[in-house]
């Protein structure tokens, strides 16, 4: 699954060296940080559910701006530990962690003259999910689909350095863990508040 990972994160590389070569643009870099609200982890076919207590999310990526346009690989990795399995509200012992891929595209809202920009942005790709459940012996991950939107603000310190402000919502398509008798199939969805620089080169 890494190897998928890196094979995704070579192929961004590639595509937005193109788009570099091929478009007059800004590269850029740049890195979020924030809390990551997974939302209750319901097992499909079944009542069982997870609710966890707030994660951390971590975000690294490498674009190219092209006026009001942006376009990013990005790689990213959010943790959340698990509170309680209901129904009977046991106490849980596991987490669940998300490490993604993403191709994503923004647009910003600026005005002339004005150093705040409204953002909006949506991105797709791939997520490697690893489910831990050490009360019902459950250790495995899955390679999913994911995707997310956004919106947010940002603010330009100066030319070059533009600081953020985002909500995104996370998802991801059903991910399948195998378990003693049974495979488990997980609905994975997270809200997340992120803030980050963005430094154009």
């Amino acid at each position: 699954m890494s190897r998928k990972l890196l094979s995704g994160l070579t192929c961004s590389c590639c595509a937005i060296v193109f788009f570099q070569s091929a478009y007059a643009g800004s590269p850029y870099a740049g890195l979020t940080v924030g809390k990551a609200y997974l939302n209750n982890s319901s097992i499909k076919g079944s009542n069982r559910e997870y609710s966890c207590d707030d994660g951390e999310g971590y975000c690294y990526a490498h674009g190219l701006e092209l006026g009001n346009f942006r376009l990013e690989g990005e790689i990213g990795y959010q943790k959340n530990d698990f509170d309680a399995i209901e129904p009977g509200v046991r106490t849980a012992n596991g987490d669940l962690s998300i490490l993604s891929l993403l191709g994503n595209g923004y647009y910003s809202l600026s005005a002339q003259g004005s150093r705040v920009m409204p953002v909006i942005s949506a991105g797709v790709g791939v997520a490697n999910i690893e489910f831990e459940d050490e009360v019902n012996a459950v250790d495995d991950s899955d390679l999913v689909l994911a995707y997310q939107v956004g919106a947010g603000l940002g603010y330009k310190l100066s030319e070059s350095v533009t600081v953020t402000t985002m909500y995104r919502y996370f998802s991801t398509s059903d991910a399948g863990f195998d378990e003693e008798a049974d495979d488990l199939h997980v609905d994975i969805s997270s809200h997340n508040i992120m803030m980050g620089v963005k430094v154009n080169f």
